[in-house]
């Protein structure tokens, strides 16, 4: 009979093997500002929290995973226009808890590993990675309409067309190319 165990939400650290053996979980809140590497690419990280729904398991190979979701709101800056725009990072963390970088070569790919040295983690160092991959690299709610959306054109413009004509940039090795013959 698999027992649920939940770690109370103030604590932050968790006994990952120890939970996957109970079949336990971790649910809670982390303060955003606790995630160094994501709070640089976010603004509103002194308000804003990380909702963490973790549950540890051993897979049929007897490996610790640990298996949810992770969500937070936040502002990421929009590459074109420069203004922050509320964004949703929603994750999916699926993660095998290993004890050495040998043992994280040997699972190929399959899954993602995390090297955990010693018993326990903090739940910050399990989703942070995943929660950078999550931020978006097009935040901009007003999409086309973005005053910094950079213009394209290609191919060649036709006269009535009204677009601008770009060099080719290999339109001389070209001629070089041709001279050679």
């Amino acid at each position: 009979m698999m027992r649920a165990m939940l770690a109370p939400a103030r604590s932050d650290v968790v006994l990952p093997y120890k939970l996957a053996r109970q079949a336990g979980s971790w649910r809670g809140r982390v303060a955003l500002d606790q995630f160094e590497r994501l709070g640089a690419l976010v603004t509103g990280a002194a308000t804003a929290v990380v909702d963490v729904d973790l549950g540890f398991r051993r897979d049929e190979e007897g490996r610790t995973r640990a298996d949810g979701r992770v969500t937070v709101t936040a502002s990421v800056e929009c590459g074109r226009c420069l203004l922050p725009q509320p964004c949703l990072i929603d994750v999916t963390i699926q993660l095998c808890i290993v004890a050495t970088d040998a043992e994280a070569a040997k699972l190929g790919g399959q899954v993602d590993p995390f090297v955990l040295d010693g018993e326990e983690v903090r739940i910050k160092d399990l989703v942070e990675d995943d929660l950078i991959l999550g931020v978006p690299q097009q935040v901009c709610s007003r999409g086309d309409d973005c005053p910094d959306r950079p213009r394209y054109t290609y191919g060649d413009a036709s006269a009535d067309g009204g677009a601008e004509t770009r060099n080719n940039p290999f339109a001389s090795l070209a001629d070089l190319v041709g001279k050679r013959r």
